[in-house]
């Protein structure tokens, strides 16, 4: 009986196995295929072809301005997200003539809401950041999104020497006098001399997170300065701490006292080097008056 049984139990199973692994291997297909998508595909040859030649591609009118639509294809792979398919950024983009149900809205979404989908951690600092509150808020349009910091197409790796030397450039393109006052400060003129480890924006004021200094949570507020000085200065204290970096010198609304101060000097560099011209050219007018610098003088 037993051996009559067997070819049964063992066909059930075979069956059972057959079973448990269909679904599996089914669900396993996509996860695999979701991975790949992301990646750079032949999809990427289809918008190179267009838009990776010169001349070719067509110019689209972004606010006010007349931008081109060509991508330097091999800038574009030597970068942070060379291997990405376009598509993975560029949403709901198929190859071809794009039409206006493929583009609507799309530069937010390449700029922005697309970095979401890889960078959540970073994004969600963004948003309650100073800039990601005026964007989601009540922005007039020119406050800086990922893509504004993170250059399209030509992504830099965060932390090289090639990403710390555009920072700064970066910041500058709406805190121009912020800029000013850092390259009048010892970390400007360190880092622009060349000493690539002296402080940057980010280094002092974060980089996704950014929040005004009256914001406790801020790095440099009252309560973190200290702690945010320490990453480079070890043992740095309170009084360290307070030291005037974003002074400007010349406005009196910067700050009173290094206005004074610059003041008085420039008064005083005026007073000593007035009265030194006058004392050296009384000084030589005397000699020829008298014929010192004549030959005929005896001494």
């Amino acid at each position: 009986m037993t051996r009559r049984l067997l070819p049964v139990v063992l066909a059930l199973a075979a069956l059972a196995a057959l079973g448990l692994a269909g679904p599996a291997g089914a669900s396993s297909a996509p996860a695999v295929s979701t991975a790949q998508s992301a990646l750079n595909g032949a999809t990427n040859d289809s918008c190179f072809s267009c838009h990776g030649v010169r001349g070719k591609t067509p110019s689209i009118t972004v606010g006010s301005q007349q931008k081109s639509t060509y991508v330097d294809r091999a800038r574009y792979e030597r970068s942070r997200h060379g291997k990405l398919a376009c598509n993975s950024c560029h949403l709901g983009f198929k190859p071809g003539i794009h039409d206006a149900g493929q583009t609507a809205g799309w530069l937010m979404t390449a700029k922005l809401t697309a970095c979401g989908d890889c960078h959540a951690d970073q994004f969600a600092m963004y948003r309650g950041s100073f800039h990601g509150n005026l964007v989601f808020g009540h922005s007039n349009g020119k406050a800086p999104v990922c893509a504004d910091c993170h250059t399209p197409h030509n992504i830099l790796t965060p932390g090289t020497v090639a990403f710390r030397q555009s920072e700064r450039v970066l910041c500058a393109r709406c805190h121009a006098q912020a800029e000013k006052t850092y390259l009048n400060s010892y970390h400007g003129k360190a880092f622009y001399l060349g000493r690539l480890n002296a402080a940057v924006c980010p280094d002092c004021h974060g980089g996704h997170k950014i929040l005004p200094p009256s914001n406790p949570a801020s790095t440099v507020s009252y309560q973190n300065i200290v702690g945010t000085c320490s990453k480079c200065h070890p043992g740095a204290n309170r009084n360290f701490a307070g030291f005037l970096v974003h002074v400007d010198p010349s406005s009196p609304k910067s700050s009173v006292w290094v206005w004074s101060f610059n003041l008085l000097y420039l008064i005083l560099i005026t007073v000593v080097f007035t009265f030194g011209f006058a004392h050296s050219g009384l000084y030589i007018y005397r000699g020829f008056k008298d014929g010192l610098y004549s030959r005929r003088h005896t001494g």
